[in-house]
């Protein structure tokens, strides 16, 4: 594993970071290749614009 991830490792962590808590070394190396990466910024603001409208299609529990 080299210091600095490649975009499809990147897009591989993003998505299982929506199921799992990634490592601190996970979270800062798709940090650091997101500071140079807009391609892999987008990729990852769409990853969270769909996880946030996936929330708000499930019904209120009773917590809510």
């Amino acid at each position: 594993m080299s210091l600095k991830p490649t975009c499809k490792e990147v897009h591989r962590l993003t998505s299982e970071g929506l199921d799992r808590k990634l490592s601190f070394v996970e979270r800062a190396r798709v940090r650091m290749h997101l500071l140079v990466c807009t391609a892999c910024q987008n990729f990852t603001a769409q990853m969270q614009l769909i996880r946030r409208a996936m929330r708000d299609l499930l019904p209120p529990t009773d917590n809510d």
